[in-house]
């Protein structure tokens, strides 16, 4: 999600999995996680990180930004859910 916040910030996707590790880095060489760094310690990496970048630590969020087939936002589990339970309808139907 690091890395998709800095294409959306502009950076090119092949330089923000680079950045995303030296924030990894960064939390591992201090022993916290990645959302325990502040935005300026984010800023000494790349000055592109703006306050916002708070909602990228949202599981929630991270996880609505992926409503494709398959995926898991909510909207995509319940279609899961419900193809499911038509599948097993029909199946139980056949016996």
């Amino acid at each position: 999600d690091l890395a998709e916040y800095l294409v959306r910030k502009g950076v090119p996707f092949r330089e923000t999995h680079h950045i995303s590790g030296a924030a990894v880095k960064m939390a591992e060489d201090r022993g916290c996680t990645l959302f325990d760094l502040t935005v300026e310690d984010l800023q000494s990496i790349n000055p592109l990180f703006g306050d916002d970048v708070t909602e990228v630590w949202d599981y929630n969020m991270s996880a609505e930004k992926r409503d494709t087939e398959g995926g898991v936002s909510k909207r995509s589990v319940l279609e899961q859910v419900q193809k499911m339970r038509d599948y097993m309808a029909a199946e139980k139907a056949k016996m």
